[in-house]
């Protein structure tokens, strides 16, 4: 030791640069493995985890439009069977639901096969493997219901409650088996891209190191490293640009001018804050995209009135409230002979009369009153917070109203009314047979009436 510190300048430069460069060598080495371990995982991202994200967007598409389709013939019941079109129709909807299902499957069954067999999965084998199982159970389930939605228009005719009932009860059963599928795919990729990322913060950690054992090489390593920052700072510019092109549109560049005679490293910034504030506006654009489809997955499109499938999801939400000591009443609404209405004038002119009807019960009902499309002319309105005596009065306004009604595109006509409160111990079933009978009172009393119950 003694030896080393008394010996010549270039023989302690050569040594230090000897471990200096022996240390480098190894963090590099150890890069390089690292590198390769992330490729792989990486691999699987692209090759196995990527498309099994594609397969849970396609099949929650896939589950919206089978709600919808099961949804449509709730409200036409029995008139599936009395109009061949029809039924060929929600035939023709289940199969492709079926066959768009088993499609998605076999492509997940296929990249989770393909990554075993080739040795690409490497994070979370056995959850893979579980994968496997639920796919398959889900192809029995499928199966299934294709042999129910086949009793269905075989028998349905004859039998429309029972059968339509078993489809439900197993649509539900496969809903809840696909969800479950799709939240342990969306799992199993966050652990994988997890993984990935401690993977790369480990490198980032070496490179660190890396860049203060470089710091010591002398001044030829240095030049070589300024060189190969602007390089590589090149080269991520150009990747944002080619993404700024990508998504559309050029980058800023009258907002360039700002920051020209910055350093390299700034002008990177500033260009991944342009990048980033784009990407962001993107992604607010999505949000909204998606919320204009629920707003299409619950309103009635002839009317825009809420339709039945929000009108059960409110309906729920307010009994659990009363249930806890809130209070709420209901008044379910037909348009008196409408089916005259649409003989004598016409169906479009019957669309408008039901267009008219929602627009000015719109503007009669408080905005705290939901109004609902619920088949047919039959419409209801969910009054929240209100007692029976104050929801007949609303009732009775209205039927006033409408009687009054004076248009001259349309035939004059009248609504019978039946009103009813949340009583103690209510179900979804109990309340709405019992303002559906006051309905149909108000109809047998000579309708244009209002029954309070």
């Amino acid at each position: 030791m003694f030896k080393w510190f008394n010996a010549s300048i270039t023989r302690k430069v050569s040594s230090l640069s000897f471990v200096l460069l022996s240390f480098l060598f190894i963090v590099i080495l150890y890069s390089v493995l690292k590198l390769q371990k992330i490729n792989y995982e990486m691999r699987e991202v692209a090759q196995i985890d990527v498309p099994l994200s594609d397969v849970i967007s396609e099949i929650e598409l896939i589950q919206l439009k089978q709600h919808l389709l099961m949804e449509t013939i709730r409200q036409q019941k029995q008139a599936l069977f009395d109009h061949p079109s029809l039924k060929k129709k929600a035939l023709l909807g289940f199969n492709d639901y079926s066959q768009s299902l088993f499609k998605q499957l076999v492509k997940a069954t296929q990249v989770i096969q393909n990554g075993l067999k080739r040795g690409g999965v490497r994070i979370k084998v056995a959850d893979h493997q579980t994968l496997m199982k639920q796919i398959r159970s889900l192809h029995v389930e499928r199966e299934t219901f294709d042999h129910l939605v086949n009793l269905f228009f075989l028998h349905g005719d004859t039998d429309f409650s029972l059968h339509w009932g078993n489809i439900e009860k197993h649509c539900q059963k496969l809903d809840a088996q696909s969800d479950m599928l799709l939240k342990n795919i969306d799992q199993l990729t966050l652990k994988a891209s997890l993984y990935t990322e401690r993977q790369e913060q480990e490198l980032m950690i070496v490179n660190a190191i890396l860049g203060i054992a470089a710091l010591f090489i002398g001044t030829y390593l240095t030049l070589y490293i300024v060189q190969s920052v602007r390089s590589r700072v090149g080269s991520i510019r150009w990747k944002i640009e080619s993404l700024h092109r990508t998504i559309g549109e050029d980058s800023d560049e009258v907002g360039r001018t700002a920051y020209q005679d910055l350093d390299e490293f700034s002008v990177l910034e500033a260009d991944l804050n342009i990048l980033t504030n784009r990407l962001s506006k993107e992604r607010s654009n999505r949000y909204e995209v998606e919320r204009q489809l629920i707003e299409l997955a619950t309103r009635d499109k002839l009317t825009g009135a809420y339709n039945r499938h929000k009108w059960d999801e409110l309906l729920k939400e307010e009994l659990a409230l009363a249930n806890r000591g809130g209070r709420f009443s209901l008044a379910l609404i037909d348009v008196d002979y409408f089916k005259k209405i649409n003989d004598m004038h016409g169906h479009g002119v019957g669309d408008k009369v039901l267009q008219f009807l929602v627009t000015e019960l719109n503007k009669l009902i408080r905005e705290t009153d939901i109004l609902f499309r619920i088949g047919g002319e039959e419409f209801a309105i969910l009054l929240k917070n209100t007692g029976l005596d104050e929801a007949g009065k609303l009732a009775e306004a209205l039927r006033l109203k409408v009687e009054t009604f004076n248009t001259p595109s349309l035939p004059r006509f009248t609504i019978s009314l039946g009103v009813t409160g949340s009583q103690e111990n209510d179900d979804q079933v109990s309340i709405l047979k019992r303002v559906d009978t006051l309905l149909y009172e108000a109809k047998g009393a000579g309708r244009n009436q209002v029954k309070i119950g």
